[in-house]
């Protein structure tokens, strides 16, 4: 075979003519096989050559994008193709450099057309690429877009709420001096692109990212840790405290009180990681403390001791925890349960019981296939426990507490249970 007679049978898995695309099932079949025809792109650069594949890539991106366009995609199947394709672009043109003015077009003609209104495309993964000579064209050319709006426009992310016909350009100019920015290390360009010089905590969160991406560790920090304090949403903040602190780990600057601070702050699961990692040696002795702090937030500390696999410690905790009326999520204890009945299968029975009376609590349908297939484990962890008595017990007493729901006891009789 040769790569001119497999082009239009890859090709093909990118189109389709089915006028159903709102239907989640045919948008699912062209999602597959679009999946299927990514990974044939992929063998075909390596029988073939990335040169030659290159284009074909980029056909196969317009196609798949017209087929967005008219399909309900809210599962993200072919957006993922999508990026998928992205990727693999990328990937072949560093392999096989197209010329630096070919590449530079299709960037920015994506960037400022529909698919950069879905879809970033990233100069900085064609900077090996394009080389010095193609980003210095690119940059040239970004220039005379940037000169060619109509609206201002000095390169920050102030607030924009209009909608006009720029727009796109707007934003997608702010992008690429921002990936810039990152790309040629320059501190200055990478602060005031992604705001970091203004009162607001998620451009601190967005401009110290970018820093770390940059290998600007010392500026990151700095700007991180004023951002926790800036006026935003709390997850803001938090998003600067962690980032701080994470900083501060990989640098080995103050470590263990940077971590110590963002715990006592937001005391989460991945915080109280964070902190056992910067202190060492000293862990064992604040150990105590941090659970303490994660009380209250149980779900947070269920999840922390459930990933240390303190298997035993997280059970005790989430019993404490419901004593306390503070509840778990029903899927955070079906997590526990599965794993603490391997180690003490009879306790885990009546936590089972209750997930499925709380399910039952009201009259609701929607709610009984549920609670059957919880009662159908229950009876089977009580016979592997050795204790089918418990499981016989408790669904005689479910039937006599929910004699006047009929649909309820016809689904367990269905069940056998």
């Amino acid at each position: 075979m040769s790569l001119a007679r497999d082009i239009p049978n890859v090709l093909a898995s990118f189109r389709t003519t089915r006028r159903d695309m709102w239907d989640w099932g045919a948008t699912n079949s062209y999602a597959f096989e679009a999946e299927l025809g990514a990974s044939l792109l992929a063998d075909m650069a390596d029988d073939y050559g990335a040169e030659g594949v290159i284009p074909v890539v980029q056909k196969a991106i317009a196609s798949t994008l017209r087929v967005l366009m008219r399909s309900d995609d809210s599962g993200g199947l072919i957006q993922l193709v999508i990026r998928q394709l992205l990727n693999l672009h990328a990937e072949l043109c560093t392999q096989s450099p197209p010329a630096p003015a070919a590449l530079s077009g299709w960037i920015q003609k994506q960037q400022f057309g529909e698919l950069g209104e879905y879809f970033s495309v990233d100069v900085v993964d064609y900077a090996d690429a394009l080389g010095a000579a193609g980003i210095a064209r690119f940059e040239a050319h970004l220039d005379k877009r940037r000169q060619a709006l109509t609206t201002p426009f000095d390169g920050r992310p102030d607030a924009e709420f209009t909608h006009d016909d720029e727009w796109h350009a707007r934003h997608a100019v702010l992008y690429n001096l921002q990936r810039l920015a990152v790309l040629h290390g320059d501190e200055e360009a990478i602060v005031r692109t992604h705001g970091g010089d203004m009162p607001r905590a998620h451009l601190h969160a967005a401009a110290a990212e970018a820093l770390r991406e940059a290998g600007l560790p010392g500026r990151a920090t700095v700007i991180a840790h004023e951002g926790m304090t800036l006026p935003g949403g709390a997850h803001q903040q938090q998003e600067c405290g962690e980032l701080w602190a994470a900083l501060a780990i990989e640098t080995g600057a103050d470590a263990a009180d940077a971590a110590s601070e963002v715990f006592e702050r937001w005391p989460t699961a991945s915080n109280a990681e964070a902190l056992q990692a910067a202190s060492g040696q000293n862990w064992p002795a604040i150990r105590e403390h941090a659970i303490e702090r994660m009380r209250e937030r149980p779900w947070e500390l269920i999840a922390y001791l459930t990933d240390a696999d303190d298997l035993a410690r997280a059970w005790t905790e989430a019993l404490r925890a419901s004593a306390n009326s503070k509840s778990l999520h029903a899927s955070q204890w079906d997590d526990l349960v599965g794993r603490y009945s391997k180690i003490d299968p009879v306790a885990v029975l009546p936590v089972m019981a209750q997930l499925i009376d709380d399910r039952l609590i009201e009259a609701n349908t929607r709610a009984y296939p549920g609670a059957v297939r919880r009662m159908t484990k229950l009876r089977a962890a009580a016979r592997a426990a050795g204790r089918p008595e418990i499981a016989d017990d408790y669904l005689a007493d479910v039937r006599r507490r929910n004699a006047r729901r009929p649909s309820l006891i016809k689904r367990m009789d269905a069940a056998g249970l």
